[in-house]
Parts: structure tokens; C-alpha cells; sequence
């Protein structure tokens, strides 16, 4: 056989390969876009059982869980490490872990959680929320996906499929629950593989004719995402305002993926090696009389480019409450965990409805 018939051979099986890879990647976006997760911009969540009425003083928790793949000894590829998900052995021990804390949160009236999985390849296709929702059964709990996606990151182990949300659970009946999308997101191909972010919203009876609205969010992250997180403040801010228009009780908690306006790092203690993020949550996001809630002594949130060492990883404080001007605040609390289950620390905050 001639040089030049090799050659036409071997540049053959290069373009069929090439061809071959082509056609495979072509059908993988076509069957990622058919299946793209779209959830409705508003979306009603039933409720069961005769609403309650609420204590005029009452504590709300709010805890990232990081579905319990994120504990102390883990990194994340998505921000420098090179880990995709725990070891069935750990991923087990964090979800204990995860369990037993939200158990000394008891206590509390309301408690938000962030990213709770429900069918995922990186926390073993656990479903977190329903095993939360029947250990906690003195808890109504509820439900909102905000990520349903097959991610094809990192090639060589990608991190597969993800089914995971927010959930509210609050000791008193609520008299209506919705989730409500954000307005923004990634444009495509990016959007099939990343979050379709949202609020849970719930409402409660005050017993003076007003409702109480909780509020639990999960805003975006990653630097490349600052207009779209102010989209999402954007659209919390005029739902908050309009709420408190009517005359309602506001609070708004959850992960904010930005520092709040006032946050000072010069306050968290020295243990931590504190960062911050910019920019933080505008100014002028509050209106008059608002207030932000949150422990300025602890970090909520560490980096996840290299197991957690404390002093040496990067914390910073996201996860916090707003406040409408007619909910007072009686203190507020990080629990300090040494974010060994999670790479969220909980915030609680002790607050009280005014006449």
C-alpha cells in the first residue's frame, strides 16, 4: 500500500471520528434542550389542614445544607477543588450530621434550607427532602426545585444528574404556598446545565386580619452572574414592598450569595480569615424603615477551592433575614459548626410582630 492511500486512510478515520464526535455532541444538546427543566413563573403549592395562627415572638432558622456533600473535609471543582462528590462513607456521616443540627434547631418556628436534593448523583440519590420531612413531623414542609439538570462537568467524572431545591418547614399551618420563579437566567446552551433559580413563598395568619410572609430565597452566584442577581433583588424587592403595602409582616431569609449592604468584616472574629464579596447587596436596596438581620461575629459561608483549615479558607457572610419595619428584632445568632457538615453555617434570628 502507497504513503498516499495510508494517508487517505488515516485522515478517513479521522474526519469519521470527527464526524462521530459532531453528531454526538449535537444529539446531546438536542436531547438536553428538549428536556430542559421549565418550571412556570408562578406556581401554587398545596396546602393541607386547617391554617394556624402564629406566637407574636418567634425564631426562623436559616441553614444551606449544601445536600450534604459540602462538609469539612470537601472541595468543589466548580470553584478551584478538584472533589465532585463525597464518598458514599462520607456523604453518609454529613447527612447524619446535617440531621443531628437540625435537630438543636427545633426550636425554631421556621426553618429554610437551601440546596436539599432529592434525586442527585453527588449526594448518592438520596432524597433529602423527604427524609426531612418525616423526621421533622412536627414541621409542615414544603418544597420548591430550583435545579433539575444532567451536567456534563468535569468530562472525565461529570457530576451527572441533579434534582434539588428549597424547603420552608414552619410549626404553624400556612394559609397559602407558592413558588415563584426569578426573571432572569443564563442564556443557551449554560442555561440547560445551570439552576432555574426562585423564592418559596408562604403565608400565615396573624389573628389581627394580616398575614405574615416568609420568605426563603436562594439567589445566584458566581461572578459572572452580578446582572443577574441584581434582577433577582430587583424583583424580592418589589414583591417585599408590595407585600408590606398591604400591610403584612415581612421577612425574607435564605442564601443571598452576596454580603449584605452593612456587613463590616472588621467585626468577625479572629478565628475566621474573612473575605468579602463585591459588590455587596446595593444600598438602597431596603427602603426606609427595613432592616437587615444578621450575627456579625461569624462568617455563614467558607470557600470551597480547599478543604476547610479555619483560619486558612476563606469565609464570609451571605446567609441572612430582611425585615419589614413592622417585625422587630430580638437578637440574632450563628451557630458556629466549624462548617463541619456543610459549608453554610445556620443563622437564627428571634423576632416579634408589632401592633
Amino acid at each position: 500500500m502507497s504513503k498516499n492511500s495510508v494517508a487517505r486512510k488515516i485522515l478517513k478515520i479521522v474526519l469519521s471520528l470527527i464526524l462521530v464526535i459532531i453528531a454526538g455532541l449535537m444529539s446531546f444538546f438536542i436531547w438536553q434542550t428538549i428536556n430542559e427543566f421549565e418550571p412556570e413563573p408562578d406556581m401554587e403549592i398545596a396546602v393541607t389542614g386547617k391554617a394556624t395562627a402564629l406566637k407574636d415572638t418567634m425564631i426562623l432558622t436559616t441553614f444551606n445544607i449544601g445536600y450534604c456533600g459540602l462538609g469539612a473535609e470537601m472541595d468543589f471543582f466548580y470553584e478551584g477543588g478538584t472533589m465532585v462528590r463525597p464518598e458514599k462513607e462520607l456523604y453518609d456521616r454529613y447527612l447524619g450530621e446535617v440531621m443531628e443540627r437540625l435537630e438543636t434547631l427545633e426550636g425554631s418556628d421556621f426553618i429554610l434550607l437551601q440546596e436539599v436534593d432529592t434525586l442527585s448523583k453527588r449526594s448518592w440519590y438520596a432524597n433529602q427532602f423527604r427524609l426531612i420531612r418525616n423526621k421533622f413531623d412536627g414541621f409542615r414542609s414544603f418544597f420548591a426545585m430550583n435545579y433539575k439538570a444532567w451536567v456534563p462537568m468535569p468530562v472525565i467524572q461529570p457530576m451527572g444528574k441533579v434534582r434539588a431545591g428549597i424547603v420552608t418547614m414552619s410549626k404553624a399551618t400556612p394559609v397559602g404556598v407558592a413558588r415563584y420563579s426569578f426573571n432572569t437566567g443564563y442564556s443557551w446552551p449554560m442555561r440547560l446545565f445551570m439552576l432555574k433559580r426562585c423564592y418559596l413563598l408562604t403565608r400565615y395568619n396573624t389573628g389581627n386580619g394580616k398575614q405574615l410572609v416568609v420568605v426563603n430565597t436562594h439567589n445566584s452566584a458566581f461572578g459572572d452572574a452580578a446582572e443577574i442577581r441584581s434582577k433577582e433583588l430587583s424583583q424580592i424587592k418589589e414583591m417585599m414592598t408590595r407585600e408590606y403595602a398591604k400591610g403584612n409582616y415581612v421577612i425574607v431569609g435564605g442564601d443571598w450569595n452576596q454580603n449584605p449592604a452593612v456587613f463590616d468584616s472588621t467585626m468577625v472574629l479572629d478565628n475566621y480569615l474573612v473575605k468579602c464579596i463585591r459588590p455587596p447587596v446595593p444600598g438602597d436596596f431596603l427602603p426606609e424603615g427595613w432592616q437587615y438581620a444578621y450575627d456579625p461575629l461569624h462568617p455563614t459561608n467558607r470557600d470551597v477551592d480547599i478543604p476547610y483549615l479555619e483560619g486558612r479558607t476563606k469565609t464570609t457572610l451571605i446567609d441572612f433575614f430582611v425585615l419589614s419595619p413592622n417585625v422587630g428584632l430580638v437578637s440574632a445568632i450563628t451557630t458556629p459548626t466549624g462548617f463541619k457538615e456543610s459549608d453554610h453555617q445556620p443563622v437564627s434570628v428571634k423576632v416579634f410582630l408589632k401592633n
